[in-house]
């Protein structure tokens, strides 16, 4: 496999998936758990580290921080 993506779930244990691009990686997540809310880092092709965030099953976008989200799920 070609990179190294660290999942993290809220409250759970990072997990480390290898894949071969970005999108065939999520595409498993999301089907393993379609409403995952968490975050995920790996290192690019250039050296860089991404780190990407997730809400829902769906990217979060808008700068929103995903430990925010949790925090107010609590409360409820």
């Amino acid at each position: 496999m070609r990179y190294k993506y660290t999942i993290t779930e809220i409250n759970k244990e990072p997990e480390e998936v290898q894949a071969m691009s970005y999108k065939k990686m999520l595409k498993s997540l999301l089907l393993r758990t379609p409403k995952f809310t968490g975050g995920m880092a790996y290192i690019n092709k250039k050296g860089r580290k991404i780190t990407r965030s997730f809400r829902d099953g769906r990217e979060n976008t808008y700068g929103d921080n995903q430990y925010d989200y949790e925090k107010q799920n609590k409360s409820i």
